[in-house]
């Protein structure tokens, strides 16, 4: 994730796609709907999907890429977005609809279950409850807890475990550093229903991976585990209190977000 810093345009995303795949990397997400809000009028659907297929034709038939719509739309048009995008064999939909109504997220997960689509969902549930519910209804083919807010390495196996109950796949939310990372690749090597690790720090604030070192880079699309005592990270005490943590802003419905070029404001 994190890789598509670039003009809202088809030949821009195919460049930076291109880009990542030369780097081995075997999946890329990215969410191609700019500002949009519920719905999308028709030149916007016509722009989404140039630059879906863009993509898919930098990376080519075998490198997956996964379309985040971060809770963006109402069902009739994620469901309508969903069968634009068929064609470039998506490997999931994320958040189609905003997480609160899984009634809704049921609803597109039938409509496009014929096509083959999987919904993923997850990573704004924090407790056991909310994925009960997620569960009961059967309403996700992958999950995403981020093992930062969901209680851990015990808390997110524990949830893996019951997924896998019901056959679902889990793809931990990551958009940490080194430590998060380190984290979630323990739990990737012991977690059966384990599809695909979230990574940002190869495109987005390479540094902060100095702030502890010892997790293993991406090679050839794939990491190794850690091979340290504990998680296998040790923290730099220095590099840390040198970079002070920093605030961002940015706005998911405002045109070039995904830039992510607002400023940086120290916390207190």
């Amino acid at each position: 994730n994190g890789w598509y810093r670039v003009e809202r345009t088809p030949e821009e995303f195919h460049a930076a796609a291109r880009k990542v795949a030369e780097k081995g990397y075997l999946g890329l997400k990215f969410d191609p709907f700019g500002a949009g809000f519920y719905e999308l009028d028709r030149p916007e659907k016509r722009r989404v999907v140039s630059l879906v297929e863009a993509v898919r034709d930098a990376v080519g038939p075998d490198v997956e890429i996964m379309i985040e719509m971060h809770g963006r739309f109402n069902p009739v048009t994620a469901i309508e977005i969903a069968r634009l995008l068929a064609p470039y064999e998506p490997a999931w939909l994320e958040e189609p609809v905003p997480p609160e109504n899984l009634g809704a997220l049921k609803k597109v997960m039938d409509a496009v279950a014929p096509l083959g689509i999987p919904i993923a969902t997850g990573e704004r549930l924090n407790t056991m409850f909310e994925y009960r519910e997620l569960f009961e209804k059967q309403a996700a083919d992958i999950i995403q807890p981020d093992i930062t807010t969901f209680g851990g390495i015990l808390n997110t196996k524990k949830v893996a475990a019951w997924a896998e109950t019901y056959y679902i796949l889990v793809a931990p939310h990551n958009v940490g550093g080194p430590v998060s990372t380190a984290a979630a690749l323990h739990l990737a090597a012991s977690t059966n229903n384990f599809k695909i690790q979230e990574f940002f720090n190869d495109f987005a604030n390479a540094d902060v991976m100095q702030a502890a070192p010892g997790c293993p880079a991406v090679v050839d699309g794939y990491f190794s585990l850690p091979e340290g005592p504990g998680l296998g990270v040790t923290i730099d005490e220095s590099f840390i209190t040198a970079h002070p943590r920093q605030y961002f802003h940015f706005n998911l419905f405002k045109d070039d977000w995904h830039r992510r070029l607002s400023a940086a404001k120290p916390t207190e």
